[in-house]
């Protein structure tokens, strides 16, 4: 049984040493810098020491070099395990220092051991077999060579990489192009879709408005065109809302601002909805004050925030309930708001409220449906008017929407 120690700055290669020699017994040391393994040498005084050569701050031959240099433990067998250094002029270095024996990595384990085996049997080495400066000349000329290698091979691993930069940014090119591509045959997809909707759609709406006007129309007639009337309408508000979510999306929405009476746009809005409430007694509220206040706005897409926002209100508020709008100024903004005593949102649902198909609830208090896109519409119609949307919200007890647009100054 020998004393070993192995100096490695990297533990798995120490690691692997140890647990293959522990097998024959032999006593283990272990180093991860040679500074400590010239520590542990000096005072441990072992058989044989296993060291690879490419170390950071003092390399394998220098290493040696300084044992060699200390006669106390100048005669200290020692074994080269590099992946590197195996070239002719390494193995001549190793030889000037009294290393007979280079193990290159990977090995095998019996390689290792019989090495090992063979390197405990040899006599000590000779301290000096080349003198110091012809040393020094051939271990700095060594260590340039290696230097130029390491440079040549992080060229050629840059040049690899701007090619596979290069592939990646045209294939990358090549993606948005087709998405582009893909994008544009969705626009016109759309508009073909809602032509060819709304065409049909037309036709059906006409035709029972025409059945439901004649008053020789069977009440069990009526009542069947009045289910296809109504099926019809949601239909096509459906189709509109993907047409708008499209556009938005797009960057197609161009607003055409002028100075409205915000209060005055409300009242038109709640006057088309009031039936709507009515027929579930919900009391409508309206409250504006100052009753003069503008807004920098587009017309017809303020109504239609207001009538999706009130909306929603009358669909998710049970019979009798009551749902209050209020327009206010905040500082430099003016607060449109709509509160409601309704089903309420729950929590895990309000931070997707206002994405795409999103619903809190799949229908409303009187079973009305929706497309699920007109919170998302409202969102994005607000931020073109470079507005801000909040809500708060209670299961069971209601909802809070804010809108802020900013005031005229």
């Amino acid at each position: 049984m020998a004393k070993i120690l192995i100096v490695d700055d990297r533990q798995i290669n120490r690691e692997f040493l140890m647990t293959l020699l522990s097998y024959q017994n032999h006593h283990l040391l272990e180093a991860g810098l040679a500074s400590e393994g010239l520590a542990i040498i000096c005072t441990e005084h072992p058989d044989l020491v296993i060291t690879d050569i490419l170390m950071p701050e003092i390399d394998g031959f220098e290493f040696v070099r300084r044992i060699r240099a200390i006669p106390e433990i100048a005669a200290t067998r020692v074994i080269f395990y590099s992946a590197n250094y195996v070239e002719s002029e390494a193995r001549i270095l190793a030889e000037a220092c009294g290393v007979e024996y280079v193990i290159a990595k990977p090995a095998e384990p019996e390689q290792i051991l019989t090495v090992v085996q063979s390197a405990l049997g040899i006599e000590a080495p000779p301290v000096y077999t080349m003198p110091s400066a012809e040393f020094d000349r051939a271990h700095q000329r060594l260590l340039i060579d290696k230097l130029a290698e390491k440079v040549n091979e992080l060229e050629t691993l840059n040049a690899s990489l701007e090619q596979r930069v290069k592939e990646r940014t045209s294939e990358l090119a090549e993606a948005n192009e087709r998405l582009r591509e893909l994008n544009a045959f969705k626009d016109n997809l759309l508009m073909i879709a809602s032509h060819d909707l709304r065409s049909p759609l037309g036709v059906i709406q006409s035709i029972a408005c025409m059945i439901l006007d004649n008053p020789a129309t069977l009440e069990t007639t009526r009542r069947s065109v009045q289910t296809i009337m109504s099926s019809a309408d949601q239909l096509n508000n459906l189709v509109t809302d993907i047409l708008d979510i499209s556009s938005l999306e797009a960057g197609k929405v161009v607003l055409e601002p002028i100075i409205i009476q915000i209060g005055f746009v409300a009242e038109q809005v709640i006057e088309h909805l009031r039936y709507s409430a009515e027929a579930k007694q919900i009391r409508l509220s309206l409250e504006v004050n100052p009753t003069n206040l503008v807004v920098l706005a587009d017309w017809h897409k303020l109504s239609q925030v207001f009538s999706n926002l009130i909306g929603n209100a009358i669909k998710f508020t049970p019979h009798g309930g009551w749902v209050a709008v209020m327009i206010k100024p905040e500082g430099n903004r003016i607060c449109f708001q709509v509160a409601d005593n309704g089903l309420g949102i729950p929590n895990e649902a309000l931070p997707h409220i206002f994405e795409k198909f999103q619903r809190a609830h799949p229908t409303g208090t009187n079973n009305e449906r929706g497309s699920g896109l007109g919170l998302a519409i409202v969102q994005q119609l607000v931020e073109l008017h470079n507005g801000q949307i909040e809500v708060a919200s209670q299961v069971g007890k209601g909802s809070l929407f804010r809108v802020y647009l900013p005031a005229i100054q």
